[in-house]
């Protein structure tokens, strides 16, 4: 069976559950074709670069404007399908012997949905959705299975008149390495992380009062921020500053806090490894219902007011070992609720 991953880099979290997916696809059919593929840097291989500096930009500098053009975006669930993007999806799938698509971002849906409708296409389209909130965009007519992260999301496709029948709870996905148990050590580690861009809000604020505490570690991953690696690498006596990482999995096992963004992915690495958060300012649409799902569910501690001491509040957390307790069992919980289901399954019988 030949099966495409479509996904694209706005942020690292859509890239991150391609992998996942793939990995889980191939533990249970190894001898499946399973290939990942950045859609859009195959559809505009001459400005996808620009396309991604862009939205780097917005959401590093411009996260008002940002969330504006996403509510605007989130209200039209159809692509433009132009003669030279179907004649590059025709290429794409019939070249590598297609037969199932999984789409992680909304316009790869949207766009593989137009092509199966024009060219009354049988090949299989999964959407695998990557936050708590959704909307419009996510949705496509020819879309056969929705792979969703919570109950609340499933009801709100539901309500914009997606079938029952269509809709899977599994999560967001990630990687097996991820999954542990966790026991409460007597020297306690902070894990503090900002996705694949970086963006750690007031960080220079509160590492500098943490700093100063010896009765916990820190490693602080940078991903791709060069700039802001640069500028706190060997500033602070007890703080690990790391670049980007395909290890993240090691330092959550070892974390017993995470101090980050709202991310999607983030959240369900967290969960999967046992591991509380601790959520700073979220500003971004889609990381504020990730934010309200963290807090409805006592898994972390979600910080809105922007005067708070940041670092006051990870120290009660961090110190507080029946609150962190108590937020592991709720994750635990949260994962044994999830439906158990293949990718490529069967399992919403008449539907594939």
């Amino acid at each position: 069976m030949g099966i495409l991953i479509l996904t694209a880099k706005f942020g690292y979290g859509h890239t991150s559950a391609a992998y996942s997916i793939k990995e889980k696809i191939l533990l249970e059919n190894s001898d499946y074709n399973v290939e990942i593929i950045d859609f859009i840097e195959y559809l505009f291989p001459n400005t996808s670069k620009i396309i991604y500096g862009i939205f780097n930009f917005l959401v590093n500098k411009c996260c008002t404007l940002y969330n504006f053009l996403n509510k605007i975006a989130s209200k039209n669930s159809k692509a433009p399908l132009k003669s030279f993007i179907v004649r590059k999806i025709d290429k794409l799938l019939n070249d590598n012997s297609i037969d199932m698509c999984i789409s992680v971002f909304p316009i790869c849906s949207q766009y593989i949905s137009a092509y199966k409708t024009l060219k009354k296409s049988n090949t299989i389209l999964n959407t695998c959705i990557t936050d708590i909130d959704v909307s419009k965009e996510w949705i496509s007519n020819e879309t056969n299975l929705y792979f969703v992260a919570s109950e609340k999301t499933k009801a709100n496709l539901i309500n914009m008149g997606v079938e029952q029948e269509k809709i899977v709870v599994s999560g967001i996905p990630v990687k097996r390495k991820f999954n542990c148990k966790k026991d409460l050590k007597i020297k306690k580690n902070i894990l503090i992380m900002g996705g694949g861009l970086g963006l750690i809000p007031s960080i220079d604020e509160f590492l500098t009062d943490l700093d100063n505490n010896d009765s916990f570690t820190i490693n602080v991953l940078m991903g791709n921020n060069k700039k802001m690696y640069d500028k706190i690498s060997n500033k602070y006596k007890n703080v690990n500053v790391i670049g980007f990482t395909n290890e993240v999995y090691k330092y959550m096992k070892e974390a017993d806090l995470i101090v980050t963004k709202a991310g999607g992915v983030t959240m369900f690495e967290a969960i999967a490894s046992r591991t509380p958060l601790f959520i700073i300012k979220p500003f971004l649409k889609q990381e504020i219902g990730n934010a309200l799902f963290i807090e409805n569910n006592n898994i972390g501690k979600v910080v809105w007011n922007k005067s708070r001491s940041l670092s006051s509040d990870i120290l009660k957390l961090i110190e507080n070992k029946e609150k962190r307790l108590e937020m592991i069992n709720n994750m635990q919980k949260i994962k044994m609720n999830l439906e158990t289901t293949s990718f490529v399954s069967l399992k919403k019988e008449g539907v594939l």
